[in-house]
Order: C-alpha cells, then sequence, then structure tokens
C-alpha cells in the first residue's frame, strides 16, 4: 500500500513538473549563484571589448599607422668630424688650436623618383589591410559566438526536456517494480523499462556535457573577468526569431553587395593594389639617390679654413633592382589569380548559404506548431495506458522514444534554422536579419 501511494505521489509530481512553464524553469536556473541572463546584443558588446584576439588585431592596426608615420619622416642629416690625433710641427696631442687641424662634414640624403611618396602609399595600404584583417576576424568571431549563444539557448531546451520526460519513466518504473513484486508484471518488462530510463539520462548526461562546452567556449570568447566560470542563460525572443523571413532577400542583390562587403575579398583587393604600389617603388629604387652635403677643412685643404659642397650618386650599371621588380610583378600576377579565385568561392559559398537557409526555413514553417503540444498531452494518456495494461511495452517504449525523438528534432531543426541565417550572414558579410 506504501508503495502504491509513493507511485501516486510521484505521478502527482510528474504532471505538476510537465505543466510547469518554461518561463519557471528558466527562472529556477537563473537562480544560480554563478549564472547570468544575457542577450546577444550584450554577449557581442561584452565580447568586443574584452576579446583577446580583437585586442591583439587592434594593435596590428596601430602598428600599422605608426608605420605610416615611420614612412613620412625624412632621413636623418649626418655629420662627421675628424680631429688629428699629434701634430709633429708643434708636438702637441689633439690640437684645437689654428695650428693643428679640424675637419667637418655634413651630409643629407635625397630621395629621388618619389620614392617618399611611394613608401607612403604602401604603409597606408598595408594599414587598410590590417584594418579590413581585423573586420575578417571580427566577423569571424562574431559568427562563432552566435552559434554558441544560439547553441546553448537550445541544449538548455534539451536539457529541460529531459528533466521532464525523465520523471515520468521514473515514475513508471517505480510502478513496474511494484507490479513485478505482485508478480502481475514480468521481470523483461522492467528491465527494458529501466533500459529507457537509462538511455535517457544517458541522454541528458551527453547535453549537459555539451552545454559545459559551449559555455566554457563562451567564457573565453567575452573573457568576463567578474567571474571565473560564469554560467550564461540566453536570453532570446523565439517570437522574434520565428518572424525572420527570407522572401525579402534577392540573391542577386547579396551577390552583389556581399563582394562590397566582405573584408577576406577586400583584403585581396588590398593586396594587388599594395602589389601594384610596391612595383612602383621597386622601379623608383632603380634609380641612384643623391647626397649633398658640406665641409670644412681647418688646415687639412689646399688653403686654411677651406669651405666647400659635395654631392655623391651611385652609377647603376650592375644593379637596376631587376630582381625585385620582376618578384614585385610575379606578385602581382598571383594575388589577382587569388582574387578571382576568391570572388568565385564567396559567390559559390553565398548561394550555398542561401539555399540551406531556405530550406531549413521552409521546412520549420511547414512544422505544424500544436502538434508538439498535443503529442506532450498525448504522453500522459500513453503513460496511463501503460500503467493500466491497455497497452503493450513495445508500443509503449516506441511511442517514448518516437516523442524522444521528436522533440529533440524540432528543437534541433530550430537551432539549424538560427544557424543558417547567422551562415548566410556570415558568407554575406552583412547583418541581414535583425534578432
Amino acid at each position: 500500500m506504501r508503495d502504491l501511494l509513493c507511485s501516486v505521489r510521484n505521478g502527482i509530481i510528474v504532471l505538476l513538473s510537465l505543466l510547469i512553464p518554461a518561463s519557471i524553469v528558466s527562472a529556477q536556473t537563473a537562480e544560480r549563484v554563478d549564472s547570468v541572463s544575457i542577450t546577444l546584443r550584450q554577449a557581442e558588446n561584452k565580447f568586443t571589448q574584452n576579446n583577446l584576439q580583437l585586442l591583439s588585431a587592434r594593435y596590428n592596426i596601430s602598428a600599422s599607422r605608426a608605420a605610416v608615420l615611420q614612412a613620412k619622416l625624412w632621413s636623418n642629416p649626418n655629420i662627421s668630424i675628424g680631429q688629428n690625433i699629434y701634430n709633429k710641427n708643434t708636438g702637441r696631442y689633439f690640437d684645437f688650436t689654428k695650428t693643428g687641424n679640424t675637419d667637418i662634414q655634413l651630409q643629407q640624403l635625397f630621395l629621388l623618383a618619389g620614392k617618399r611618396d611611394k613608401q607612403i602609399k604602401l604603409a597606408i595600404t598595408n594599414t587598410r589591410i590590417a584594418e579590413d584583417s581585423f573586420y575578417d576576424l571580427l566577423r569571424a568571431l562574431k559568427y562563432e559566438l552566435s552559434k554558441d549563444f544560439y547553441n546553448i539557448y537550445y541544449l538548455q531546451k534539451s536539457l529541460k526536456f529531459y528533466d521532464e520526460a525523465i520523471p515520468s519513466v521514473e515514475k513508471t518504473v517505480s510502478t513496474s517494480e511494484v507490479m513485478y513484486s505482485k508478480r502481475s508484471l514480468l521481470l523483461s518488462e522492467v528491465i527494458r523499462l529501466k533500459s529507457l530510463l537509462f538511455s535517457l539520462e544517458n541522454d541528458r548526461l551527453n547535453i549537459k556535457n555539451e552545454i559545459s562546452d559551449a559555455e566554457n567556449d563562451l567564457n573565453v570568447m567575452l573573457r568576463d573577468t567578474t567571474s571565473t566560470n560564469l554560467y550564461y542563460i540566453p536570453n532570446i525572443d523565439q517570437g522574434k526569431i520565428d518572424s525572420l523571413n527570407l522572401n525579402k532577400l534577392s540573391l542577386n542583390n547579396i551577390l552583389e553587395s556581399a563582394i562590397e562587403n566582405r573584408p577576406d575579398y577586400k583584403i585581396m583587393s588590398e593586396n594587388v593594389k599594395y602589389d601594384k604600389e610596391n612595383i612602383a617603388l621597386q622601379k623608383a629604387l632603380a634609380i641612384p639617390d643623391v647626397t649633398l652635403g658640406g665641409n670644412y677643412s681647418r688646415n687639412g685643404s689646399y688653403i686654411p679654413d677651406y669651405f666647400g659642397i659635395n654631392a655623391s650618386i651611385d652609377i647603376p650599371i650592375f644593379n637596376r633592382n631587376q630582381g625585385n621588380i620582376s618578384i614585385a610583378r610575379n606578385n602581382m600576377e598571383a594575388d589577382i589569380a587569388n582574387l578571382e579565385q576568391t570572388r568565385g568561392e564567396i559567390k559559390k559559398d553565398i548561394i550555398s548559404a542561401f539555399d540551406k537557409a531556405k530550406s531549413t526555413d521552409q521546412l520549420y514553417k511547414e512544422f505544424d506548431r500544436k502538434f508538439i503540444n498535443e503529442y506532450k498531452k498525448l504522453l500522459q494518456g500513453m503513460i496511463s495506458n501503460y500503467e493500466n495494461r491497455n497497452m503493450t511495452l513495445i508500443e509503449f517504449t516506441d511511442f517514448f522514444d518516437s516523442y524522444r525523438s521528436t522533440m529533440i528534432q524540432m528543437i534541433q531543426l530550430q537551432n539549424d534554422r538560427i544557424n543558417a541565417f547567422e551562415n548566410l550572414n556570415y558568407t554575406t558579410g552583412m547583418n541581414l536579419f535583425n534578432q
């Protein structure tokens, strides 16, 4: 009699747990001391401020801008001073008087053929490449962030399903053990039910481990210094996500705009521009530079207190920078080929991402949402029918496996849909959907 009362009590608890709204379950989860509710926008803001990879990329941009400043600087003038050590006529060491000799020479290098301007242009282009590299990294990391964010949200929904479903099976197992003790149920049926329970608990453990891994990744990306191990609870408006629509988007318009917005394509374009500017610089380097200067000698020339000017220039007979010019041209041809390759790959990736997003969205919108609630109600009836011996064990376990598979697949479909949209954002380099 006690066992029967316990079974009834467990059944009531399970029934109440299945009727508890999802918001209450989320609120209970949020009561964890180390948990924090966060929206995707809040996560992105924290990520852009704290992520170490982005911080490193910003330093690269600063370094490139410093290189532009360096390229604008003129060469320093050169001064040299010569002094005789010993004057045998006067017997003096380091004679700085009129009887000794001191030579002073001042020189300044002047770059010809616009080398300085060409070096500045190269440095500016290199800065643009560093900036585009930063935005390309930001694009990739934001995509990873959104994937982790939504993955955690839907994994938590899956975990909630198992938290609600497992007590139902536990109650059924307890009831079956009572029936077995009364010789009204076979041991094989009890074992089959326990096997089902073990399968559910194992799936639940795997999901908890996946959530833990995703939470760790999110912690690393956000680098939240307020706690070493925050448990993030994504705050998502499912209604807004359900309202996202692909019908307003034109694939042709997306393809045209993506070429202008993809940072990696901009990098390839800047590389070609850099190569052209480098060819111009290498050709300019074939032209020798001029060094102009003046010199003074107290007693070292044909007259005392000699003042003169001098100029020097290399004679371009052997080295006309032929090798570096050829290298620069070959690099440009290679980068032009890479640019065309990248353009083709971008188009292919966008078409593929668009088709995946469209097919996933279509499957999700064709699915009857009421079916899930009806399935939940039917589950309670199936449990009651089995306990009253109105259905066989095989029918019950088959139904429960189908129920579990359907619920998890529906949650996974929601995750796949939003990830397909985020992947389309990533491949186009634009924010096509405002969540």
